[in-house]
């Protein structure tokens, strides 16, 4: 009987040594959650959304749909790998969209793509012979001042209370040129012309509509 309880107590030592020695080996095969390079991880739970938008929203929010006008352009070349942008125009009087116009070596493109949900409204392709294609300008949007700091040239020059219904970024001949329509909202509109390189105003104009 005394042997059968010290047999007991040996097996149970063993079983004992035998858990602590798998736990400790699972221990070290384990990595420490901290341990996760941050690049495996979920990318959108370290966004944080876009702060409000501005003359065609040019911060839109990172949760939504919503595109700015680089986003207009990205979308028209996700169809057109190759083509070559002449012109980005904004309206914001009824339901805001970006028209984006541009070119290949055999097409000429006017896609309008809707801010609020990044869908293309309409898509209008015309064939382009090589020599008209030659002819075309071009431009690349990142190499100029954005919408926002040609709004805020403008209204320099034409005063506060003035605000962009539309705008166009448009390449003619060596230079781009941002031309913005404004209103006072009420009797005057605006007209201004800035250099989308150097953000110098080019002409400012401004008319009083009431008869």
């Amino acid at each position: 009987m005394k042997t059968h309880y010290n047999l007991s107590k040996v097996l149970c030592a063993l079983g004992v040594s035998t858990i602590l020695l798998t736990g400790i080996a699972s221990a070290e095969n384990m990595q420490p959650v901290n341990a996760m390079p941050i690049n495996g991880m979920n990318k959108h739970s370290m966004m944080m959304p876009g702060m409000g938008t501005g003359v065609g929203s040019v911060m839109p929010g990172i949760q939504s749909s919503q595109v700015d006008y680089v986003g207009a352009v990205t979308t028209l070349q996700r169809y057109y790998p190759n083509a070559m942008v002449t012109s980005i125009s904004y309206d914001a009087k009824h339901h805001p969209t970006y028209e984006v116009e541009a070119f290949t070596k055999k097409q000429k493109i006017e896609m309008k793509i809707d801010e609020a949900t990044g869908q293309v409204v309409s898509n209008k392709v015309k064939m382009l012979d090589m020599n008209s294609a030659k002819k075309m300008s071009s431009f690349n949007p990142q190499n100029t001042i954005i919408p926002e700091s040609a709004e805020t040239k403008a209204i320099k020059r034409v005063g506060t209370e003035f605000q962009t219904m539309e705008w166009e970024l448009e390449a003619e001949g060596n230079k781009v040129v941002y031309e913005l329509e404004m209103t006072d909202g009420a009797d005057k509109k605006a007209n201004v012309k800035v250099d989308a390189m150097s953000g110098k105003v080019l002409s400012a104009k401004v008319k009083n509509t009431k008869r």
